[in-house]
Formats: structure tokens, C-alpha cells, sequence
């Protein structure tokens, strides 16, 4: 796989990550930040923004955990990728894409109020 095929699911995974099965997902508050409030019409949870927009910078593990299988590996694809530009890497080892993926999986399973982005960067920091 190419850094073009990366890019394209990439892309692709954006339109799944703002879509209405991984939208539906509650998440708790992140450690240390007050209790939320039950979510209701006018509560979305954390991370949206608006009806199908989201900060992808503050969408929490237990939304990615909550997702489906599809919707789950579109958007873990979308912030690999993501992750990837934010932090200026231009060259991608995919034979350590399904590992590290499934280390951050491991991540959010353990700290389920952590932000995906945090958990992506927490649990590949500690491979170095």
C-alpha cells in the first residue's frame, strides 16, 4: 500500500468518522474534567460539534470502541493518517500499520475517556 492509498482511505474514513453510527456514540469526559450531563437532543456527544461534524482532535476512546467493526477501522485509518501529517511524517512503514493500530486499540480499551488522538500518541510513543 502506497502513501496515495493511505491518503485515500484516509479521506475516505473522514466521511465514515463524521457518519451517523460512529456520530451516535456517548463518551465520558476525559480524567480530571468534570462529570457530563446525560446526553439528550441538545448534549452531542464529546467530540461533535454539530449533526455530522466533529473535532476530530476530541472524539474519546469509548466512541472509537463503540463504533462498528467498519466504521471503527475507517476512522483508526483516518487518524493514522491524520496523525501522521499533524506530526509531519511523510514516509509510512505499512507492514506496522495492523500493529500499531491494534496497539492503540489496546490503549483505548484500558483508558476509554481518553481522546483517540492521545491514546494514537500515548500508545506509539511507547514503542520507541
Amino acid at each position: 500500500m502506497n502513501i496515495l492509498c493511505l491518503t485515500a482511505v484516509a479521506v475516505a474514513a473522514l466521511g465514515v468518522v463524521t457518519g451517523v453510527s460512529f456520530a451516535q456514540q456517548a463518551a465520558p469526559p476525559e480524567s480530571g474534567a468534570p462529570p457530563a450531563q446525560p446526553q439528550t437532543a441538545a448534549t452531542p456527544p464529546a467530540g461533535q460539534v454539530a449533526p455530522r461534524v466533529w473535532n476530530v482532535e476530541r472524539v474519546q476512546c469509548s466512541s472509537l470502541l463503540g463504533a462498528d467493526d467498519d466504521d471503527r477501522a475507517s476512522a483508526a485509518m483516518f487518524y493514522y493518517g491524520y496523525l501522521a501529517a499533524r506530526a509531519g511524517i511523510h514516509v509510512i512503514d505499512t507492514t506496522k500499520i495492523a500493529d500499531n493500530v491494534a496497539k492503540v486499540m489496546k490503549q483505548c480499551a484500558a483508558t476509554p475517556n481518553m481522546t483517540v488522538p492521545r491514546a494514537f500518541r500515548t500508545a506509539l510513543a511507547k514503542q520507541k
